[in-house]
């Protein structure tokens, strides 16, 4: 059986924990707590009898149990008016339901790797669910997205040149591609400027790619002011 082509562009899929663990909504806070520690994460999502993806519970949720003070002095008074309601009823809950966090943020299978990053980042959450409809299917936490920093490197090369053929329509073939510790060298000749400086912000956008050192030349500068071709334009000689 052959190896499966490097994936350009990771997606949720590609680095998704699954299956999941998941607690009902009924679950105890300190079965809960029990299951964090022994699986070694730092959340988990609450689901229905029938599936349904209902809310999260996670390390921060779990905090409030530690009885914050009320007083002048206490740490509830920091907390906005509308979010001290939130903080007593977590302090008071029992069980999922009582201090899950729901809404859920979640992402799909085919969301890209670096939507899902970009979500965390403005979100500050360390971890998503992946649904399909309602369904839990995986978990992404912060773990597996700095995974992708570390692809191998043979894996990067393919997929770079995977990113120069499919989409960029230049012949991998005709340049020399190298990667080492993530940092791509593109060395060669292009067809047009537009290509060279294309083909390096592209290459840029992979997962796993932590530099572009470019070392690329071009036949042809398409970049020049009232240029409508080049003369390895094949549309150059048809009809206009």
């Amino acid at each position: 059986m052959g190896t499966a082509p490097a994936r350009i562009r990771l997606l949720a899929r590609d680095v998704m924990t699954s299956p999941v663990v998941t607690v009902a909504p009924d679950s105890s806070v300190k079965e809960i707590a029990q299951l964090l520690l022994t699986h070694h994460i730092s959340g988990v999502p609450v689901v229905s009898a029938d599936g349904k993806l209902v809310g999260i519970v996670t390390e921060a949720d779990l905090l409030y149990k530690e009885r914050p003070e009320t007083g002048e002095g206490g740490i509830l008074r920091l907390f906005r008016r509308g979010q001290l309601a939130e903080a007593e009823r977590k302090a008071e809950g029992l069980v999922a339901r009582d201090v899950m966090t729901s809404p859920v943020v979640t992402v799909t299978e085919d969301t890209p790797l670096r939507e899902v990053a970009a979500l965390m980042a403005r979100r500050q959450i360390n971890r998503v669910p992946v649904v399909r409809g309602d369904q839990v299917v995986g978990i992404v936490s912060r773990a597996d997205v700095l995974r992708a920093l570390v692809r191998a490197d043979e894996e990067i090369r393919e997929a770079v040149r995977r990113a120069l053929l499919e989409e960029l329509w230049i012949d991998p073939s005709q340049l020399r591609i190298e990667v080492e510790q993530g940092v791509v060298t593109l060395e060669g000749e292009v067809e047009r400027r537009s290509d060279k400086e294309l083909a390096e912000r592209w290459v840029g956008t992979i997962d796993g790619v932590v530099r572009v050192e470019s070392r690329l030349t071009y036949r042809f500068d398409d970049r020049q002011v009232g240029m409508e071709s080049w003369p390895g334009d094949p549309w150059r000689n048809l009809p206009r």
